[in-house]
């Protein structure tokens, strides 16, 4: 009963925090949203943003595996990093931030057996942002 209230209040603090930063941007508040965005990185994952896209794809996923993170913390990390990606500008940074989401989804599905309709969504829009600019990334 407690691991099932931890995972709830858990799921339940991601939401609220996804919902503000996703407010924030919506309302065109980017400076209080970037700094909002830190904050939750910081404070969560102990990371920053730069550092975080500085690692290749197997770093990335060490890194993760090695914090051990729920499978609601992870998905938390890939619905932040693929909002701050939006509107998906060709460009460095978004093809780092969407490879990292990638390799979320993917620790999600063979690590946790966690799959959502919404994040297969979202990998379909990945996929075609790459398809799109395959040359740029």
């Amino acid at each position: 009963m407690f691991q099932r209230d931890f995972v709830m209040n858990e799921a339940r603090k991601f939401a609220l925090m996804l919902a503000k930063l996703l407010g924030l941007k919506t309302e065109g508040e980017y400076a209080e949203y970037l700094k909002y965005f830190n904050e939750v990185l910081d404070e969560e994952y102990n990371a920053e943003l730069q550092s975080l896209l500085e690692l290749d794809d197997e770093a990335f996923k060490r890194r993760l595996l090695d914090a051990g993170y729920s499978p609601e913390k992870l998905n938390a990390l890939a619905q932040m990093l693929y909002v701050f990606a939006e509107p998906f500008t060709p460009g460095e940074e978004t093809s780092a931030l969407l490879k990292k989401v990638m390799v979320i989804f993917n620790l999600l599905e063979t690590e946790h057996h966690y799959e959502s309709f919404d994040n297969i969504t979202k990998r379909k829009s990945i996929y075609n942002y790459f398809n799109i600019n395959h040359e740029r990334s």
